[in-house]
């Protein structure tokens, strides 16, 4: 059995690597000099992996085909991330900066618009219902957008809120990647449902750890700074939980509420999120979307591939990256 989740697929996630270079090449130098930014500044490219194990979880022996429908989600994810960045007005991403920073905003939104569009021409090749599912998913990524950036600085926003936000900008696509990995295998539906519950949960999980990574991880391991979430006034899960603390609560929705927070306020803010039990909450909220993941694989049959998703769903909370 695997000892990691990426052990049994490190050769289909060099094919990702190989298609999407190909997939994105542009005749014109700009773009194309663009698109090997984007595509070659690393990742975790998690997506694809969820695509090519849930498939070969199913049974399905065409790798080639598999890999080419994972690199079609590791093109439309970095190209939602460009748009993402320059709503957020980021600098830098996995320790480079961002696209608009490196060109400009009106080239970072082309690039970004080709991309997405390179993506879907991956994914009309393979069916008319994966493409469905990629299109639902898209749909309830830029509708949480909105969502989200009506709660920004608003300091009444819920537990249920934010898994509301994260399920359409996190969640969705993800399991998106599961389904339709396991269409392409021709799963039984049960089987597709199931391991689009599983990613679904999942994908909670990782994004949980990815907002808590915001206020404890190390700039040289996430590649962008701390704090991000606080100057962008985004209410992620360790800051809702630490505004509901009856001693520094108070002081942290005061600063939360402040936009353009200095240096010095926003590491208050995080001192004030460590001085909470928010972010053992947080870990503690991810784990029991982890493990209730792994339970949606029961029906799934035995294998190795079975085993990786297994501990694919362990990763998303033990990360530090």
């Amino acid at each position: 059995m695997p000892k990691a989740w990426f052990d049994i697929i490190l050769d289909d996630m060099r094919r990702v690597d190989e298609f999407a270079e190909e997939a994105t090449y542009s005749d014109n130098p700009e773009l194309n000099e663009m698109c090997r930014y984007v595509m070659g500044s690393g990742g975790k490219k998690f997506r694809p992996a969820v695509c090519l194990l849930s498939y070969l979880a199913c049974g399905g022996a065409d790798r080639e085909t598999a890999a080419k429908v994972g690199t079609a989600f590791e093109i439309i994810h970095n190209a939602s991330l460009i748009h993402d960045d320059i709503n957020d007005n980021g600098e830098v991403r996995r320790g480079r900066r961002t696209v608009h920073r490196e060109y400009s905003i009106s080239k970072a939104v082309v690039v970004g618009d080709f991309l997405l569009a390179k993506g879907f021409s991956i994914l009309a090749e393979s069916s008319v219902d994966i493409v469905k599912v990629i299109v639902n998913a898209a749909v309830a990524m830029g509708e949480s957008e909105f969502v989200q950036q009506r709660f920004e600085h608003k300091v009444k926003v819920t537990e249920d809120d934010y898994l509301e936000i994260i399920g359409g900008k996190t969640s969705k696509l993800i399991e998106a990647c599961a389904r339709a990995g396991a269409m392409l295998a021709d799963a039984s539906e049960k089987f597709t449902d199931k391991l689009g519950l599983f990613a679904a949960e999942i994908g909670i999980a990782f994004q949980i750890i990815d907002d808590v990574l915001d206020v404890t991880g190390d700039p040289h391991m996430t590649g962008k700074k701390i704090g991000l979430d606080l100057e962008e006034g985004k209410p992620t899960l360790p800051i809702i939980y630490a505004m509901e603390h009856e001693v520094h609560g108070r002081e942290l929705a005061s600063l939360f509420r402040k936009k353009g927070l200095s240096e010095e306020e926003k590491d208050r803010a995080i001192e004030l999120i460590k001085s909470t039990d928010s972010l053992d909450r947080c870990v503690a909220r991810a784990q029991f979307s982890a493990d209730k993941a792994q339970k949606y694989l029961t029906c799934i049959p035995e294998s190795e591939y079975k085993e990786s998703l297994k501990l694919l769903a362990q990763y998303t909370v033990s990360r530090d990256r």
